[in-house]
């Protein structure tokens, strides 16, 4: 012991010669002693007269309060409210008014006015019409309505809620589904006997179908039995039910042994068309014919017999044999020239289409609502009926079109189509030829 204190004092003695690299040694080892005396120290400090700590597990209670009270979200609501309520259903029927529908599911005559009221603003009640679904819930124990809804189709209903300030609502909008389909067949027949009653396809699908080729087939003179169809077409559904046929994408025609196909694009200027596979438009300036009709009863000539005055004389236009009240519609795009009564014409318009061209219609028994002198028309636009007016012995239209100041056979009458795609819109245009004919054979497949 005595020996260790003699070196300490030695060493504190001649600090000094050792703060050379020789004397580090012992200089660490006092630096070494100190700061574990230190943690010794601190260590008794900390535990001297406390008991040791125990782990414990504390039992949690089942049964302790949440702090966040979770409200009730708009879905728990409306299940609640559903089930509290009965719902009724009734469709509108000819002659009806809102009132009157009301009145059938049993509302008294102030549930029906507030009703009415509070929908006033939000639709016009003069155009509710037949096979407008009216449903109706109502408070099983007080007998009130809580929830009305007026439907007119599945994508679109108006919602009225009853609040405690009234009824408050407004129009929901459904964004369809869009799905693809597609369709093909043999005609035996017509078109629309094969289509529609066969093949149970859209009539409007198949009137659609029509107008794409109106420019190069008269489907009800140019129709052969042998004749194939195939489609390329949009569907829609809402809600789970299906809705509407949507935009044909694609459709092919072989016609007494030639091919016409087309393929919808829209182009650069946004405007939607349909165009061949080279990407010519199909549009043309005049349709093929302005009406659905029977047969021709008369074709142009220079000398035909009258069959009422009794004398030959010209006959420069055709005939369309078609019953009274039969669709006319503008040959192509224009402004109306004449409207009126003009002898033995009867019910007479003319159509101006541009400079070198206008088109006559007679015998009509009406003209559509709003046209008369100066009004434009659009191609395929209604224009008027087919009647007998004038010097006529049965109902049809005696159409005429004249070129400058010379008239010319309708049939014979041909137009040039609209521009064609060119261009690199015209490589994009390619790619979607390429995936609508993938498509169609595929789908078309799968449904054989």
């Amino acid at each position: 012991m005595r020996r260790n204190d003699d070196l300490i004092e030695m060493m504190g003695r001649n600090k000094n010669r050792y703060s050379g690299k020789s004397g580090t040694l012992p200089h660490k080892a006092l630096l070494l002693f100190l700061l574990l005396s230190v943690a010794l120290f601190l260590m008794l400090l900390r535990f001297n007269g406390q008991a040791p700590i125990e782990a414990r597990d504390e039992p949690v209670s089942q049964d302790a309060p949440c702090p966040v009270q979770l409200t009730a979200g708009p879905f728990q609501r409306e299940a609640e409210q559903r089930a509290r309520s009965r719902q009724l259903v009734e469709r509108v029927q000819k002659g009806d008014t809102l009132g009157h529908v009301l009145d059938r599911l049993g509302l008294d005559r102030g549930q029906a006015y507030s009703i009415t009221s509070a929908a006033e603003g939000l639709l016009d009640l003069t155009q509710v019409r037949p096979g407008d679904q009216i449903v109706l819930w109502v408070d099983r124990r007080t007998g009130q309505p809580e929830r009305f809804e007026f439907c007119r189709t599945q994508s679109e209903r108006l919602i009225l809620i009853r609040t405690p300030a009234g009824y408050a609502g407004a129009w929901q909008k459904y964004d369809p589904l869009i799905v693809k389909g597609a369709a093909e067949g043999r005609i035996e027949g017509s078109l629309w006997g094969t289509a529609v009653e066969r093949h149970g396809l859209d009539p409007e699908l198949v009137l659609g179908f029509a107008d794409i080729f109106a420019y190069d087939v008269d489907f009800f003179t140019d129709v052969q039995n042998g004749d194939q169809f195939a489609l390329l077409f949009e569907k829609e559904y809402c809600r789970g039910s299906y809705v509407k046929p949507g935009r044909i994408l694609a459709a092919r025609f072989v016609n007494g042994g030639r091919t016409l196909e087309a393929f919808h694009h829209r182009n650069a200027k946004g405007e939607d068309g349909y165009y061949d596979a080279e990407g010519r438009s199909l549009k043309k300036m005049f349709l093929k014919s302005p009406l659905q009709y029977r047969r021709i009863s008369s074709f142009f000539s220079r000398s035909r017999f009258h069959p009422i005055l009794k004398i030959f004389r010209p006959h420069l236009g055709v005939d369309y044999a078609a019953p009274t009240g039969t669709p006319v519609s503008a040959l192509g795009a224009g402004r109306i020239d004449f409207i009126g009564w003009k002898g033995g014409y009867g019910k007479f318009i003319i159509i101006e289409h541009g400079k070198s061209f206008t088109t006559h219609y007679g015998h009509l028994s009406g003209f559509a609502k709003g046209l008369k002198k100066g009004s434009r028309v659009s191609q395929s636009q209604l224009i008027g009926y087919v009647g007998s007016t004038g010097l006529a012995t049965g109902p049809h239209l005696d159409f005429r079109v004249k070129k400058g100041k010379e008239f010319i056979d309708p049939l014979s009458l041909k137009s040039e189509p609209a521009p064609p795609i060119e261009g690199t819109e015209k490589v994009e245009f390619e790619k979607e030829v390429q995936e609508a004919r993938a498509m169609m054979t595929r789908l078309v497949a799968a449904r054989r």
